[in-house]
């Protein structure tokens, strides 16, 4: 049995990258996909247990859309975001909230459908954040992803909870590891070994368990 974690792009094309990791926490396969039908075939052949997205694949409870054109509100006037989102800036972790003002619109109105179709095709989808686990697992001292470090704290950090990431580790780049990041978690709450932030109306956020 594997689990699939997905680092997804906004537009199809920009290679999104889809991470298999298998039952022992190893790395099966790493590759690049741009359009969403090419991750349903590589689902189709692999048959994951779950498949952890790195993106918001909901929307705030009154919303209908993130159109700024569009008359729907939040339900609750106050709010800026999801209640998931409100929880990780409770805990100090920053995010983009799912507003009318979101800079990553189209990357979640990609996320949203992706999810619905791959939830249509009978496989199970979860939400995650590749910063989020990020900092549970390695601690608030990641370097910026940009910053020249980044890519080398990343390939260290990983090295220490996925087997097989040898033959990968050349060509991995900062995408390939929020790939691989999601993919561990995915394994993990396939092992119930994560928490769950927000609600089901507005969608549920798997992060790593604090306290095993």
């Amino acid at each position: 049995m594997v689990v699939l974690g997905v680092d997804l792009r906004s537009s199809p094309k920009h290679p999104s990258v889809v991470a298999v990791i298998g039952r022992e926490s190893e790395v099966a396969s790493l590759s690049a996909f741009h359009e969403d039908d090419e991750l349903l075939q590589i689902a189709e052949t692999n048959q994951p247990e779950l498949i952890a997205i790195g993106t918001p694949l909901g929307l705030p409870e009154g919303l209908c859309c993130l159109e700024p054109s569009c008359q729907c509100r939040f339900t609750a006037p106050d709010k800026k975001g999801r209640q998931l989102e409100l929880e990780l800036s409770r805990m100090g972790i920053s995010c983009f909230f799912t507003n009318k003002g979101s800079i990553i619109r189209k990357l979640i109105y990609r996320g949203i459908q992706l999810s619905q179709r791959l939830t249509q095709e009978g496989f199970e989808v979860i939400e995650v954040y590749p910063h989020a686990t990020k900092v549970i697992l390695f601690g608030d001292k990641i370097p910026p992803k940009n910053s020249a470090t980044s890519l080398l704290f990343m390939k260290e950090r990983l090295a220490g909870f996925l087997g097989g990431l040898e033959p990968h580790l050349d060509a991995l780049d900062r995408n390939s590891c929020d790939a691989l990041v999601n993919g561990y978690t995915a394994f993990l709450h396939s092992r119930d070994g994560t928490d769950l932030l927000g609600t089901t109306e507005e969608g549920l956020l798997a992060l790593p368990r604090l306290v095993p």
